[in-house]
């Protein structure tokens, strides 16, 4: 027998055994509710399975698949995989077959949940090993070189920013160096002189300087499947390309990775973050982040995509790609119509850009002239009833106390 399959039928021995525990306990609490507590059969099920599943996810990442999470993203992840996995079969498929068993057949209770055991062990023990407790296969060098050339970081360059540079060297200090564009429709001797010290292609768009128009001009410069709209005051980390290229794939339409505030040259506290994180939770897994209800819903109360972190796939979103009548909301606009589109649009919960806030950035200045109220205001009602926007936007101006 090859060490590999040994290594398997062990691992599978040691998870029944925490199936033993995780079924008397799930065992114990379904009755009880039922017989003792006179609670319906259904929800009695359903609390044994939120208390016995999380028994069973410390014992498989200390006992079966010695995998601890090293961070509390890690152990939020493993942790909401493992209840999907479990849901998928020891929740919904056990559901099913109680109903049949003990309502249909006559089956007790107490022996219906004895037989299940046959088939949700197994499929869990799978989707625990390969998918909740499972690794990353890493990439070969050669393989990342070659997606590499499927992307593009396309500058956006304006006026004569003084954080242009720090952006160009963030991006070209890439642990997979990918292509790259310089785009403006403000040419002057600075950006130009950049573009040829650092030997990056050059663009110039002929007339006036609108954002919208500018970004799809970028968008349409690069000549890639993957586009990446880089902002001049960001700096972007070394793995940025690489975790979008390990993340790749044809079906996505979009990827968008987390951010830290940067202001005065150091990183900012950012009291909405988590709220962000948590209302695009489900578009961590490319499952469900292939449903338009968990795409339009991580947007429903609030824009929690921030602009320079979003890689877009030009091949299916074709062009032009910003077709908004906002002039603040229009990234919040286009993710949201990318959102009701078919397909993936993927979050990397790894925060790889220092969004710079300052006092010459475009957002303060639209704070400044309540246009970015009237605009989010305008966004919510796309989503929602206008009683509801009211409830919302109560709440939400309190977000724009991040660019005080």
């Amino acid at each position: 027998m090859k060490p590999d399959t040994k290594d398997l039928i062990k691992q599978f021995i040691k998870f029944g055994l925490v199936g033993i525990v995780n079924t008397f306990t799930s065992y114990a609490i379904v009755n009880s509710c039922y017989y003792l507590l006179h609670l319906h059969l259904q929800l009695s099920n359903a609390i044994a399975f939120v208390l016995s599943v999380l028994v069973s996810f410390t014992l498989n990442s200390r006992f079966v698949f010695k995998k601890r999470p090293q961070t509390k993203r890690e152990l939020f992840g493993s942790l909401l995989k493992t209840y999907l996995s479990y849901a998928s079969t020891g929740l919904i498929l056990t559901a099913i077959l109680i109903e049949l068993e003990c309502n249909k057949l006559g089956i007790p209770l107490y022996i219906a949940s004895l037989m299940n055991l046959v088939i949700t062990v197994p499929v869990n023990f799978l989707l625990n090993k390969f998918w909740a407790f499972g690794k990353r296969k890493e990439l070969s060098r050669a393989e990342l070189k070659k997606r590499a050339k499927r992307h593009t970081f396309a500058i956006c360059a304006y006026q004569e920013s003084e954080y242009l540079e720090d952006c160009i060297k963030s991006l070209l200090s890439q642990t997979v160096p990918t292509n790259y564009l310089i785009a403006t429709s403000t040419p002057n001797h600075r950006i130009k002189s950049l573009a040829q010290k650092y030997k990056i292609p050059y663009c110039v768009r002929k007339g006036k300087s609108d954002i919208q128009d500018d970004w799809n001009f970028a968008y349409d410069q690069a000549k890639t499947e993957l586009v990446t709209i880089a902002h001049q005051d960001d700096l972007y980390a070394p793995d940025y390309a690489r975790s979008i290229l390990e993340n790749y794939d044809p079906k996505i339409l979009m990827y968008n990775t987390d951010y830290t505030p940067y202001k005065h040259g150091a990183d900012a506290p950012d009291k909405n973050s988590k709220i962000k994180r948590l209302l695009k939770v489900f578009t961590r897994s490319k499952f469900f982040a292939r449903f338009k209800f968990f795409k339009v819903m991580s947007l429903a109360f609030g824009n929690t995509i921030n602009c320079p972190s979003v890689t877009y796939n030009k091949r299916l979103l074709g062009a032009p790609l910003f077709t908004s009548d906002l002039k603040f909301g229009l990234d919040w606009d286009t993710f949201l119509k990318i959102a009701r589109q078919k397909g993936i649009s993927l979050y990397i919960p790894r925060r790889l850009v220092k969004y710079r806030i300052h006092a010459g950035a475009t957002t303060k200045k639209f704070i400044v002239d309540n246009k970015r109220q009237e605009e989010d205001r305008a966004m919510f009602n796309k989503i929602w009833p206008n009683w509801a926007t009211n409830l919302i936007m109560k709440l939400y101006v309190k977000s724009y106390d991040t660019y005080d």
